[in-house]
């Protein structure tokens, strides 16, 4: 800050160019006035909201012996501007100052952010700010305004320190940036007493990213001049970097409104800086009043990834998906952090797909939840990731898998079945899906062979592998089109696969004896020379049958209540 001699001598242009200095000797600590301040001698977090965008410029004037100067700004082309902040500053033996001034003929009123600050002797120094956005003056490109009506001789006062003007611009060119300002008023003079020796440092926290970015540190200040000692430190991570004499009036006597660029390491999560009136006699160190800094930090945009895919009815329960093998409407799958943490929660549609997305990249797994009475099918069977199962049998979770920027993998499934149980019933829409193919073979076939016609008639039909019980259960084989004793082959053949499986046949074993001594006798080519009573012999064995494989009679189905077997693999 530039300490005016009291009185005419001010006027002379020789000491306005070398940074006028007050004519009592600064180098003597006892002549520095009491600190008298309206708030904390520091920069702070404006009143005012700061909007967000990708970066902000600057454009400045110094004041000093003017009475209009010209402010030139340039916003980036095509780029809008978002918000536009006007900072003032200067000094007055008749406080608090000027909280209004002209740009372009129009008036503009300010806030008081920083003092009155009596610095020394009688000497009064205040900043304001005015959001000026509604305005709309500013467009992308070059912009120039005129600044005029400026004065700190308040009420009064015999001498004023009229700094300078800066414009703030934040603008958005479609890429981001966190952004922040610190403002408010901070004097500093190296030889004076604490706390007006030297400024408060301002640190600036942002997220962290994985490698280094250049980043942009606003400064304004006031009263420094020419020729005085100054500094500018930065601290992160590497440690300090200093600006030496960055301060000498830039935009005119006594004002100083820059744009520094700064590195910021991989990883940091914050930056300090701090101006620093240096400790040297000659020439002697700076006087300042700092108004205001900012920090644009760039930040990469890292696209969201997505992850899902299947949860099927894997109904030869060989971890592959075959044609034909319906997916699982209503199964949960969660997302997890490879921790053990749950992040979210879906449920598989209609076909079983399910999807998560909006995702950081980074590490996942998933965990499917299996409904009531069902298995997982083997975990990665086969060679291809996005035909197999990648559920643990044993706990339902995936392996951990890392997603990048923007990745889409739909690989995660779950195959699932319900194995045949002890003691209750499935119909012949399980057993004709289960032939026992695969890793977990003989399901169904190692209850074969079963004959259909135990008595051992001319008639009898022995069931000796997987495919002809396949083959009879879908009717299609043994009588075309099917007809009664078609349908009884069915049925009865799945009540007796229920009966080897462990099912208790109490219900149906007169109805077993009666049909196996009808079929050693008679097979599905004598349906149509058969009697009105034998058809209708026929067919309540085969109803029987079909109530017992569904557990409306018997030891009950294997499934839920929901019904057949079918309605539950669907």
């Amino acid at each position: 800050m530039k300490i005016f001699r009291i009185g005419l001598m001010l006027m002379l242009a020789g000491f306005l160019v070398a940074g006028c200095s007050h004519d009592a000797d600064m180098t003597a600590p006892g002549n520095q006035s009491a600190y008298d301040k309206d708030g904390t001698e520091t920069l702070g977090v404006p009143s005012i909201a700061i909007m967000a965008g990708s970066g902000f410029v600057e454009g400045g004037v110094g004041m000093v012996g003017k009475v209009t100067g010209n402010l030139d700004i340039t916003v980036p082309a095509g780029a809008t501007v978002v918000q536009t902040l006007l900072y003032w500053e200067g000094g007055t033996t008749g406080a608090p100052g000027d909280d209004t001034i002209k740009i372009d003929g129009a008036d503009v009123t300010g806030t008081l952010i920083g003092g009155p600050t009596n610095f020394f002797s009688n000497y009064w120094f205040s900043a304001f700010r005015a959001d000026i956005t509604g305005m709309d003056l500013v467009v992308a490109g070059p912009n120039s305004f005129t600044i005029s009506d400026f004065d700190f001789d308040y009420s009064g006062g015999t001498l004023d320190e009229d700094n300078g003007v800066s414009m703030v611009v934040i603008y958005d060119d479609g890429t981001t940036a966190e952004l922040a300002i610190r403002d408010g008023l901070d004097m500093a003079y190296f030889n004076f007493a604490p706390t007006l020796d030297a400024t408060v440092p301002q640190t600036f926290t942002f997220a962290a990213e994985a490698s280094d970015r250049t980043a942009d540190l606003l400064v304004m200040a006031g009263s420094v001049g020419v020729g005085r000692p100054n500094q500018i430190k930065v601290t992160t991570s590497a440690g300090d970097f200093v600006f030496d004499n960055p301060l000498g009036s830039e935009d005119d006597l006594l004002w100083d409104s820059l744009i520094l660029e700064v590195n910021i390491p991989a990883g940091d999560t914050s930056l300090t800086v701090e101006l620093i009136s240096v400790d040297s006699l000659d020439p002697r160190g700076a006087s300042m009043a700092w108004v205001g800094t900012g920090l644009s930090v760039p930040t990469t945009v890292v696209e969201p990834a997505c992850l899902g895919d299947y949860v099927w009815e894997d109904l030869n329960m060989d971890g592959i998906q075959d044609e034909g093998e319906p997916g699982r409407e209503g199964v949960t799958v969660f997302l997890m952090d490879c921790e053990g943490g749950e992040l979210a929660s879906t449920v598989t549609d209609v076909d079983g797909f399910y999807m998560f997305c909006e995702l950081e990249p980074g590490d996942y797994n998933v965990k499917f939840m299996l409904p009531v009475g069902y298995e997982f099918s083997p975990q990665d069977v086969g060679g291809d990731d996005a035909v197999d199962s990648d559920a643990d049998p044993a706990t339902g979770m995936t392996v951990c898998t890392t997603l990048d920027p923007g990745e889409y993998d739909m690989t995660w499934d779950a195959g699932i079945y319900m194995p045949v149980q002890d003691g209750c019933t499935l119909t012949i829409g399980f057993w004709k899906n289960h032939a026992g193919f695969g890793p977990q073979a003989d399901v169904l076939s190692q209850y074969l062979p079963i004959t259909l016609g135990d008595e051992g008639g001319s008639k009898s039909l022995v069931v000796n592998d997987a495919a002809m019980a396949v083959a009879i259960l879908k009717q299609k084989t043994y009588g075309k089109p099917s007809n009664g004793i078609t349908k009884l082959y069915a049925q009865m053949l799945a009540a007796k696969l229920n009966v080897a499986s462990g099912a208790s046949d109490s219900d149906i074993s007169d109805y077993l004896d009666d049909a196996d001594a009808f079929l050693a006798d008679y097979d599905y080519m004598d349906w149509d020379s058969l009697s009105d009573d034998m058809r209708d012999d026929v067919m309540m064995w085969h109803k029987s049958f079909d109530m017992y494989n569904n557990g409306d009679i018997g030891p009950g189905h294997c499934g839920d209540d929901s019904g057949t077997d079918e309605e539950v693999f669907k």
